[in-house]
């Protein structure tokens, strides 16, 4: 059996600043600090670049000045360059605490200009750039503080979170990247004479999250008790552990770990997703829907309604893509079931062990990794409904989704085992 992807992650994400904790500067302070502006700018401006008017209209390569945020710190004028280094750290986390990503940049950066060694500088430079989205930037930012430290908790635990919890994609090597991290920073912590609690519980999440959505939720399992021996009552533990039960077809387990989540984080939009995605299970769909509509209100810019469309028009679609293949696959289709369900029956996903997660959007049954062989059971592909309309914002990429899934399955149809179909790109 192969099944194409679930739908994107749902989780409530851990905060920037809760993913930074000082870590104190090392090495010998070894160059002046400029003097720093006492006004700042408006964010917006901070990536605006500006060009001479004289080289608008020529060949001449345009020089290109990118305004910033300053940093607002003041300083004593007899202050040696370890105070300096040490007030612009704490002046980008107070920026980074704030929400005021530009300027935390620009503290941050000075204090790694004075102190190139500064764990801390890199650390924050990277997390006040992926706030803004500027992730090449923040890859090499965090890779100058591992570098610098490849051991150092803190750092681990911001850029593991950066990479499972990151906005752009997040493929399986960026979630086997962070789980790594993660790890590597838990044993760190733990090995710690003076423990951290907060800070073990937040890398054994980290970890969970990853091993989630790496399909490997028996194991997350672990990591979440790990958490909350160590933080009681942590909502994003709890929701985390809702997650691993829920992807376990452990349904009424998952729904008293959403339901102790949401009396952490009332208002968590993810939560109250997944709450959703458990009663429909468990065939409460009035509370399921009551869940889901409350998701959608706490998060619109993030979470919408499902693009559901009839039977009919999903079976356009699905004829669509058949009918554009070369003759000989298409016959080759044609010659299997190819069905249509709003959800998966709970015997296909208890066909593996650990099962399939309950949000697949489609499913191959048959022999994975070479083409169906005398003796095999009839081989036929079954695509989820409402899973795809959940997965997309758009009809447009409803019907762009509803083709890769058809597509994936069909790959397993010809021999091709997921670890080929990622080679191919069509995870």
């Amino acid at each position: 059996m192969g099944a194409f992807a679930r739908m994107g992650a749902m989780r409530r994400v851990l905060a920037a600043a809760a993913a930074l904790l000082v870590v104190g500067c090392k090495g010998t302070p070894n160059k002046p600090v400029e003097p720093v502006a006492q006004t700042e700018t408006s964010a917006a401006a901070a990536t605006t670049p500006t060009t001479t008017h004289a080289e608008s209209g020529s060949g001449v390569r345009p020089h290109q000045e990118q305004q910033v945020v300053e940093c607002v710190v003041r300083l004593p004028e007899n202050a040696d360059d370890e105070s300096r280094v040490q007030a612009l750290l704490d002046q980008a986390n107070k920026e980074i605490e704030r929400g005021q990503y530009a300027a935390a940049w620009t503290c941050a950066d000075r204090a790694a200009d004075i102190l190139p060694t500064s764990v801390e500088a890199h650390h924050l430079r990277g997390a006040a750039l992926a706030a803004q989205n500027r992730d090449s930037e923040a890859q090499m930012a965090y890779a100058l503080a591992l570098a610098l430290d490849p051991d150092d908790p803190e750092t681990l635990r911001a850029v593991a979170d950066f990479y499972i919890n990151g906005k752009g994609d997040r493929t399986r090597d960026a979630l086997r990247l962070g789980l790594e991290l993660a790890q590597r920073g838990s044993r760190r912590a733990l090995a710690r004479r003076r423990r951290n609690a907060p800070l073990a519980a937040d890398l054994a999440v980290l970890e969970a999250q990853a091993l989630n959505d790496l399909g490997r939720s028996d194991e997350a399992l672990d990591r979440i008790d790990t958490a909350l021996r160590l933080t009681p009552n942590r909502g994003d533990a709890l929701h985390e552990r809702g997650v691993a039960l829920f992807d376990l077809s452990r349904f009424s387990d998952a729904k008293i770990a959403f339901e102790r989540a949401l009396a952490a984080q009332p208002q968590d939009a993810y939560t109250h997703q997944m709450l959703g995605l458990t009663l429909e299970q468990l065939g409460d769909h009035a509370g399921a829907e009551a869940e889901l509509r409350r998701a959608i209100e706490l998060a619109p810019n993030e979470l919408s309604p499902p693009v559901l469309i009839s039977v009919a028009e999903f079976q356009k679609e699905i004829d669509a893509v058949i009918n554009s293949l070369p003759a000989e696959r298409r016959a080759r289709v044609k010659a299997i079931k190819v069905e249509v369900a709003d959800l998966p029956d709970p015997t296909d996903l208890k066909a593996v062990q650990p099962p399939f997660p309950p949000t697949i959007l489609g499913l191959y049954r048959g022999p994975v990794g070479r083409a169906p062989g005398p003796g095999d059971e009839p081989p036929s592909i079954v695509l989820y409904r409402k899973n795809l309309a959940r997965a997309v914002k758009s009809r447009t990429e409803l019907s762009e989704q509803i083709r890769d899934t058809l597509l994936h399955e069909i790959g397993h149809l010809e021999g091709l085992d997921e670890d080929d179909l990622r080679r191919r790109g069509m995870e």
